[in-house]
Formats: structure tokens, C-alpha cells, sequence
């Protein structure tokens, strides 16, 4: 099905939706309706009631969660289904391409941004759902954060203890499509957390083992050579969370996260040139694709601190990640950074104010290692054994100070108003650096020395604006309007290190080169507008809203050397994201969901498609559930749109309907799920992507990257 541009009505998401599934819902007691307020802190640094805030916020709370993973689905596929402006999943180690509105979406866990200046993408294979209590969304820009955060916020939640009573939680699960030994994964998962009434602490270990993902026709699905898939994957999560009660008004958070994901594959590609043959047996390589993270974070509350309430928090993260073998090499790329941030808030009647700084300091170090060509060629690419390691890009240091100021008023009881100011200030440190062209050759026995592209600081400020207003219609709706600013910063180490060369005898002599100094990397500045509606009635549910965004600049990249080759051009994005549910009884909820959303880059033509490798699709999801005091299911369908853009480039849409459920059993309960009931042969989304934006390296079918065909989970949790 394709949409047209231009008219797009909610009823038809809803037809679209009803047609693609009978289904069932997201939260497990239907007799306990509520309209308790839900607090959350991802629109303004600080507690705030969801409908008091002028804006799209998504609530995805414990139950849904746990139904959600327990029947199969991962966390890109849980969120997928909750927000409907996010993008589909790409069913693989990468989120590149699966946007929220349109646009870059900051992912952070308790409030510490997984964002780094050489943006990996990585976002979501990032903590295991076993240790999600809730998640938050923003749909939308918004200044509050600063860079990253142009299409909006996604804040991951951490379990945490509840008491100071002893709890356990267990959970053993497997899920296999039944197509051979291969086709069998499976997670192991103990939590125990408890305390006094000074300090009370959960610590968690989770163990998951894929092996082969097989699709609708009992085939091994191609290894996602670009960017990474989930296959013969070996992932461990270590969490740990610690509440100190200092005070009846102070109190210390503290979390320590070891996560550590890595693929070990014995599939890979057989190339020959660089032709793609199959996908066969044989595959070595002295790195695979993989991502290693330590994450530590401090965070200090006070409600009494000067009159104010205070909120600090200090964090560090370190990631190594690595690639598999891809057109004769493969990168490993080191982030660390050093995060610090402080609010305070204060009442005054019917006036709020939140305000602080924000600082972090961001490093990158990166190599590639250069794989024996002879024995490549020999294996079909099969066999990669390193004769040579060679930088990947200049070393990069971003360091960043940020001050904020965001207030609301209430002009009357039902009448708010709220507006905003954050001014960040940025610095780009970029080390002298080879080409990598240069070093590859040298490496390969062309030359023996080269010049340098040299370094240099580049500095610029950034002001961000946001103004809003909410109307309580009554108590159980509101409207709101709003305005608010965001911005993305283009990859630095994409950007500069590059130079033109002229081999001099055995050296290779620099022509001309990037001058950082006076090559300023201004932030990419995105002016959002917003109109929304929102009813929350207990057994009846919607939330609404139309959007237009607007940036000054795009990005830009060499398909071949897949550097940035230029940053220019307006980028517009505008859509209607939506999502209903009721409880018709009881027992039974139905609901839909669905975003249309247009995606265009301005050019000498005037405004065009935007490129299909990362633009957003309409979409539409629909459930129906049914829910009692022991058995909880939900069946569920979700349909993502045909797009083309204005090079003719495509993505096929595809409908998909899962089973997610669980059984309370005299102890513990029993968890099921049917991932892709139908047997849908399909490609995924990313798949797709990848085919457009790599294929000047391999043909097409080298990025033909299927969903796995019908697969069934089951899977035990006890509490206790």
C-alpha cells in the first residue's frame, strides 16, 4: 500500500490499522482502572504530571514491558509498538534509520545519554528488558537537552528496589522458529534487591545466547555485514542500583552497568570480487561486530537546599565497539565520556522554575584492522586474519558546558503557559591525523611515509528556545500548542582528517586538507511546532498531535568513502502521530495507533523526498487484549508504509502480527509469544536501508537482510 502525500486522515490510519489485525493490549489488570496522576521527569529535568505538560509524552509502564519481552520482543520491537512516531524496528544490532518523528532521538538510562560525537547507533542494544521499570517519551524537539535530541527523548527507567524486604526474581526463557538445531536462543536472568531504611540496592545478571535467525522459508538469514545483527550473539547485563536515604530530604542514587554484546558467527558472505556469491559455513575473523559498555553514574537530590530543590548527578561511560570484516577490514572505535549536570527547582505559587548547567567531555580514539588480502580472496572473504592496524579517524575530543533556564505559569487553574532558554557551548579538539587512505596503502606497501592532515579547535555556541501553552479542558483532557528548538551535531571524525595527496617517491605528499580552524561544524539548529490533544479517562484513552519541524542544514554523505561530503540544505519533516485505546470490558481492551509523517530536503528543485536509506514511513498498529486475574494476551499487529524518494529509491511495507502473553501458575508464571504469526517473508526495514546506502561497495543482495520467519517463545518468571 502506498500513501500519497498531502492528505492524510486519522480515520485512515484506523482503517489501515483495523484491516492489519484484531488485537490485544497493554496493561495487565483491566478491572483496576486509574487516572492517578503519572509523573514523569523527561520533559523538564524534574517531576511533572503528564497532563501538565504542554507536548507528546508516551508512558510505557512495568506490565507492558514485561508482557512485551516475556512473549519474544526485544527493546527496539517494544518501543516500536508504544510510540507511534518511532520508526519500526530494524530487527538488528543497529537503530540507524529508526527515527521518532522524523529525526535523531536521545536515548538515555536513568538520565545518562547514551549519545557520543561518533554516534554509533547502537542505542537500543543497549540494557536488557529483564531491567526496564518504565520508559519515557518525548515526541519531539526540545531544548532542554541540547544536541541529539531533535526528534525527541526516550528515558529507559532501571528497576530499582521497592522495601527493604529480600526479593528475588528468576526468569528462564528460549525461542526457536523449529528449523534446526541451529534455530534455538535462549536467556537466563536473577535479580535480588532489598535493604534497611538507610539503603536499599538491586543487582541483576542476565545471560542471553542467539544462534541462527532463520526466515519465512527455513533459510539462515544474511549476516548483516554494515552495521550488525543479533545473531550468534553472546550478550551479558550487569546492573547494579543503590538509593542512599541520607535525609528525610536528601538522598544519594548510585548505578554501575557493565553491558557487554557480542556476535560470533560461524556464517558469513562468500564474495568473490565483489560479487556475493551466498552465505555459507567457514567464516573466521579476528573481530565480529560488538559492543562492550561500562556505565557509572552518581546522582544527589535535596529538597531542601536553599529553598530550592536540588538535583545533581555526575556519570562516565566508556564503550568499545567493533565491526565485523567489511570490503577488506573492519573498525574498533573507543568513546569515553565524562558527564556532569545540576538543576535547581523552585515554586512560587503559581510559578515554577527549573534551572542549571550541564557539562560533559567527550574522546574518541578509533583503528582499523587490515585483513590479509591473499587469504580473503582465497575464502571468498571468509577467512580474516589481521596483517596491519591503521587509524580509522583523527582523534576527537568534544567538550561541551551548557546553562538552562525553563519556567511555567498558571494563568488560570486550567491555563498554563511555559517557555525555555539553553545556551550550549561547544568545543572540537581534532588530532593531527593521516588519511586513511595513505595509511591503507602504506600499510599495503605503496609509499612509506605521508603528511599529516593537520588538526585544530573549532568553538561555537548554540541558543535554544522553547514556549508552550496547555488548556485543561476539564479534568480528564487538555490541549496544548508549542514551540521548541532542537539541534544535531554532525560526526566530527567524518568530517575532518581527510586530504587530497600526490605520491613524491616513497612519500605521499599533502595537496590540500580540511582547515579545522577555519571550518567551523556549526550545530544543525530544528524549529518544531507542535499542536496536541490528550483524554485520559481510565477506560478510554487518546492522545494526539500535528507537528512541523524545520532544520537549517543536512547532512550529507560520500556513498563509497561513507564520509560527510558536504552539510547544507533545509530539512523538513511534518506529520500526525495518534493512539487510542478503550477497555470495551472488564476484561477487554482494543486499541490503534498510527503516524503519517512526510520527510523532504530542499534542493535546487525545490523541496524533494528525502533519501529513503534514512527517512522515516507512515505507519499503523492495532491490538486487542484480553486480561484476568491469571491469563494476560494480546494480539497485535503492526504495518509499516511504502516510501519512495525523490531518486527513486524504495522501501516495501510490510504488515507483521505477534502473540504476546502469560499464565499465572500456583507459583511463578508461565510466559509465551509468537513473533511473526503469519510467516511473513519480508525484509527488514534496515535491510532495505542498507541496500541503499551501501551498495556502491556490494551488489544488493549483500544487504538483504530478512525478518525471521515465524518464531515461539516460552519462558518462566518467578517473584519472591
Amino acid at each position: 500500500m502506498k500513501i500519497q502525500k498531502g492528505i492524510f486522515k486519522l480515520s485512515t490510519v484506523a482503517l489501515a490499522v483495523a484491516s492489519a489485525s484484531t488485537v490485544f493490549a497493554a496493561q495487565a489488570q483491566a478491572q483496576e482502572y486509574t487516572t492517578e496522576e503519572k509523573m514523569v521527569v523527561v520533559s523538564s529535568r524534574t517531576p511533572k504530571a503528564i497532563s501538565d505538560i504542554p507536548g507528546t509524552v508516551w508512558y510505557i509502564e512495568a506490565e507492558k514491558i514485561e508482557q512485551e519481552y516475556r512473549g519474544g520482543k526485544t527493546l527496539g520491537d517494544i518501543l516500536a509498538s508504544a510510540i507511534p512516531s518511532l520508526d519500526v524496528s530494524s530487527g538488528a544490532r543497529t537503530n540507524l534509520g529508526q527515527n521518532l518523528r522524523g529525526r535523531k532521538m536521545l536515548v538515555m538510562i536513568d538520565g545518562v545519554s547514551l549519545q557520543s560525537s561518533r554516534s554509533i547507533s547502537r542505542h537500543l542494544d543497549s540494557i536488557d528488558p529483564f531491567n526496564i521499570d518504565r520508559i519515557e517519551v518525548l515526541s519531539g524537539s526540545t531544548s532542554i537537552y541540547g544536541a541529539g535530541a531533535s526528534g525527541g527523548v526516550i528515558n529507559i527507567i532501571t528497576k530499582k528496589a521497592q522495601g527493604e524486604e529480600l526479593e528475588f526474581e528468576s526468569f528462564v526463557g528460549a525461542t526457536s522458529g523449529l528449523n534446526s538445531s541451529e534455530d534455538f536462543d535462549y536467556k537466563l536472568a536473577q535479580s535480588i534487591a532489598g535493604g534497611n531504611e538507610k539503603v536499599q540496592a538491586r543487582a541483576s545478571l542476565v545471560y542471553n545466547e542467539t544462534q541462527g535467525f532463520f526466515d519465512a522459508d527455513g533459510n539462515i538469514v544474511t549476516p548483516d555485514i554494515s552495521q550488525g545483527s543479533l545473531q550468534y550473539n553472546q550478550t551479558v547485563d550487569f546492573l547494579t542500583t543503590v538509593g542512599i536515604n541520607v535525609s528525610e530530604t536528601k538522598k544519594v542514587n548510585l548505578l554501575a552497568q557493565y553491558y557487554d554484546s557480542q556476535q560470533d558467527s560461524p556464517y558469513g558472505l562468500y564474495i568473490v570480487g565483489s560479487d556475493f556469491v551466498d552465505v555459507r559455513k567457514g567464516f573466521e575473523s579476528d573481530r565480529e561486530h560488538g559492543t562492550e559498555r561500562i556505565m557509572l553514574s552518581a546522582s544527589y537530590v535535596d529538597d531542601q537546599f536553599l529553598g530550592h530543590q536540588l538535583i545533581a548527578e555526575a556519570s562516565y561511560r566508556q564503550e568499545d565497539q567493533t565491526y565485523t570484516p567489511y570490503y577488506g577490514s573492519s573498525g574498533q572505535q573507543i568513546t569515553d565520556v565524562i558527564s556532569l549536570k545540576a538543576a535547581l527547582a523552585k515554586s512560587f505559587n503559581q510559578f515554577n522554575v527549573v534551572y542549571g548547567i550541564d557539562a560533559y567531555q567527550d574522546t574518541l580514539e578509533s583503528n582499523q584492522a587490515l585483513y590479509d588480502p591473499t587469504i580473503a580472496a582465497n575464502s571468498g572473504n571468509l577467512i580474516n586474519q589481521t596483517y596491519a592496524q591503521v587509524g580509522r579517524y583523527p582523534g576527537v575530543e568534544v567538550s561541551s558546558i551548557a546553562g538552562f533556564a525553563q519556567a511555567d505559569y498558571s494563568i488560570t487553574e486550567d491555563w498554563t503557559v511555559e517557555g525555555g532558554v539553553r545556551y550550549q557551548f561547544i568545543t572540537n579538539k581534532i588530532d593531527d591525523f593521516v588519511g586513511y587512505a595513505q595509511q591503507k596503502k602504506i600499510a599495503a606497501g605503496t609509499g612509506t611515509s605521508a603528511d599529516a592532515v593537520p588538526g585544530g579547535t573549532t568553538d561555537y555556541g548554540v541558543a535554544l528556545f522553547n514556549l508552550g501553552t496547555i488548556y485543561h479542558l476539564n479534568k480528564d483532557s487538555q490541549v496544548w500548542a508549542n514551540f521548541s528548538q532542537g539541534f544535531d551535531l554532525a560526526d566530527p571524525a567524518k568530517y575532518y582528517g581527510q586530504g587530497d595527496y600526490t605520491q613524491v617517491g616513497d612519500h605521499w605528499q599533502l595537496n590540500d586538507s580540511i582547515n579545522v580552524n577555519e571550518s567551523k561544524m556549526s550545530g544543525i539548529k530544528t524549529n518544531s511546532f507542535e499542536l496536541g490533544y490528550r483524554l485520559d479517562k481510565g477506560d478510554l484513552n487518546l492522545q494526539t498531535a500535528a507537528y512541523y519541524s524545520q532544520s537549517d542544514k543536512d547532512v550529507k554523505y560520500n556513498k563509497t568513502t561513507l564520509l560527510i561530503e558536504e552539510i547544507e540544505d533545509k530539512k523538513r519533516v511534518y506529520g500526525l502521530e495518534a493512539m487510542l485505546s478503550y477497555w470495551v470490558h472488564d476484561n477487554i481492551q482494543l486499541g490503534a495507533s498510527g503516524h503519517y509523517v512526510v520527510s523532504e530536503v530542499k534542493g535546487d528543485e525545490g523541496w524533494q523526498d528525502y533519501d529513503a536509506g534514512y527517512a522515516s514511513t507512515s505507519k499503523a498498529n492495532a491490538w486487542a487484549g484480553w486480561y484476568d486475574a491469571d491469563l494476560a494476551v494480546k494480539l497485535q499487529g503492526q504495518t509499516m508504509f511504502d516510501y519512495e524518494d525523490a531518486s527513486n529509491n524504495k522501501l516495501e511495507g510490510y504488515t507483521l502480527f505477534d502473540l504476546v502473553g502469560s499464565y499465572q501458575l500456583p507459583v511463578g508464571s508461565l510466559g509465551f509469544g509468537i513473533q511473526n504469526l503469519f510467516d511473513e517473508d519480508y525484509t527488514t526495514a534496515w535491510g532495505q536501508r542498507a541496500q541503499i546506502l551501501y551498495s556502491a561497495h556490494y551488489e544488493a543482495a549483500a544487504y538483504d537482510y530478512k525478518g525471521r520467519g515465524r518464531t515461539y517463545t516460552v519462558n518462566y518468571q518467578v517473584k519472591f
